[in-house]
C-alpha cells in the first residue's frame, strides 16, 4: 500500500510543474499587461495635463500681455506661436520625450460670452457693456498631441491627443 501511494505522488509532482508553468506564464502576461495600461494611462494624464497648462499659459501671456510691454518688466515671454507654447510644454513635461510631444496653439475671435455659457464669467466692467448682456471675447486652444510606443513593443504606437480652450484673459 505504502508503494502505490509513493508512486502516485510521484506522477502527480509532474503535474504540478505543468499547471504551474501555465498559471505562472498567464499571471505573469496579466500584470505586465497592466503595468504597461497603467504607463499608458499616466502618458494621457500628462498630455492632459500639458493642454490645460498650456492653455492657462497662452491665456494670461498672450494677447494684450505683450502690448501692454509686460514681458519687457517682467521677464516671462509673451506667447505669440505654436513653437513658443511648444518651448514653455517641454520643459514641465515630466517622463515624456520632448522629441515626439507636438504642441499647437490657435486663437479664435469673436465668441460671445454669457452668464449662461460660463457662470464664473462676471462682468465687472459697466464699460464693456451692461452686466449680463454678451461680452465679446476672445478664445485660445492649445492641443496637445503624444506618440507613444508601448513598453512591451507587443503593438504598434498611439498618438494621445488632448485639447483644451479657455477665454483670454489678459
Amino acid at each position: 500500500m505504502r508503494a502505490d501511494r509513493l508512486r502516485s505522488c510521484k506522477q502527480r509532482a509532474g503535474v504540478v510543474v505543468v499547471e504551474s508553468a501555465v498559471v505562472y506564464s498567464v499571471t505573469l502576461l496579466l500584470i505586465l499587461g497592466m503595468i504597461v495600461g497603467g504607463l499608458g494611462v499616466f502618458r494621457y494624464q500628462e498630455v492632459a495635463h500639458l493642454a490645460r497648462e498650456g492653455t492657462r499659459y497662452a491665456s494670461t501671456h498672450g494677447g494684450r500681455y505683450s502690448e501692454e510691454g509686460v514681458p519687457q518688466a517682467t521677464g516671462v515671454p509673451a506667447v505669440a506661436s505654436s513653437s513658443d507654447m511648444q518651448t514653455y510644454l517641454q520643459s514641465r513635461a515630466v517622463l515624456l520625450d520632448p522629441n515626439k510631444l507636438q504642441v499647437t496653439v490657435s486663437w479664435s475671435a469673436g465668441n460671445n460670452v454669457t452668464p449662461a455659457n460660463y457662470p464664473y464669467y462676471v462682468n465687472t466692467d459697466s464699460s464693456l457693456s451692461p452686466p449680463g448682456q454678451q461680452v465679446i471675447t476672445n478664445n485660445v486652444t492649445v492641443t496637445v498631441s503624444y506618440q507613444w510606443f508601448p513598453e512591451c513593443y507587443l503593438i504598434g504606437p498611439f498618438t494621445l491627443t488632448s485639447t483644451s480652450t479657455l477665454p483670454m484673459s489678459y
